[in-house]
């Protein structure tokens, strides 16, 4: 089986240019760089071997079944898939409320 397609939701998309975007303002442009590019490098990897990721409870509902894949310290990407598509649906922060 070849590679799967990549998908990204709007969502995904927004929140992943805003979190960039964050970085390159108060980490600096080599910091946001080093950000953008470990998640595009774990995406494909995802896109190769979706299984790795654990079942995302919150996400997951009767009809789908949602992964996530902590990319970054403070990063996760969830997602699903199919035999030929991965669906990137959020990043999301990890932060712990306290």
């Amino acid at each position: 089986m070849g590679i799967r397609k990549i998908n990204w939701s709007r969502k995904a998309i927004k929140n992943y240019t805003d979190i960039f975007l964050w970085y390159r303002e108060n980490c600096g442009e080599q910091f946001a760089q080093k950000f953008f590019h470990g998640i595009l490098d774990t995406i494909d990897v995802l896109a190769q071997m979706p299984t790795i990721g654990v079942v995302d409870k919150p996400s997951t509902t009767g009809k789908s079944l949602y992964y996530s894949f902590l990319s970054h310290p403070k990063y996760r990407i969830v997602y699903r898939f199919t035999r030929t598509t991965l669906y990137i649906v959020d990043i999301r922060a990890t932060a712990m409320k306290g």
